[in-house]
């Protein structure tokens, strides 16, 4: 993926970030998938870890859809959420972002992992 077909989706995240929708981090993401919300959860290129497997793998799988987002780098969502080191987020899929990002992805043609 070239940096500008990124463009709007990085900027939709930071959107959802400056709206206060947006969840960034494992452990927020844990606390929610445990309280039963469903989450589209974004995992950076290459940010398949421990928490990658136990939420694929695990009891909260059939409550979110995940996605590895194939040319967004940790570097790249940091940068969109204003945040140091980020390599997962998540959106409620009740929400309105969560439907413009999963459009947006489709779209756009953001590889998925």
């Amino acid at each position: 993926m070239t940096a500008s077909s990124a463009e709007p989706f990085l900027s939709l995240v930071g959107l959802a970030k400056r709206a206060g929708v947006l969840q960034i981090g494992q452990d927020k993401i844990k606390s929610l998938l445990a309280q039963g919300e469903g989450l589209l959860i974004l995992f950076a290129e290459g940010a398949e870890s421990s928490f990658y497997r136990s939420i694929v793998k695990g009891r909260y799988a059939e409550k979110c859809t995940i996605r590895v987002l194939g040319g967004i780098s940790g570097s790249d969502l940091s940068a969109a959420v204003g945040s140091g080191n980020v390599k997962v987020v998540a959106l409620p899929l009740r929400s309105g972002f969560a439907a413009s990002v999963s459009k947006l992805l489709a779209e756009g043609g953001i590889q998925f992992e």
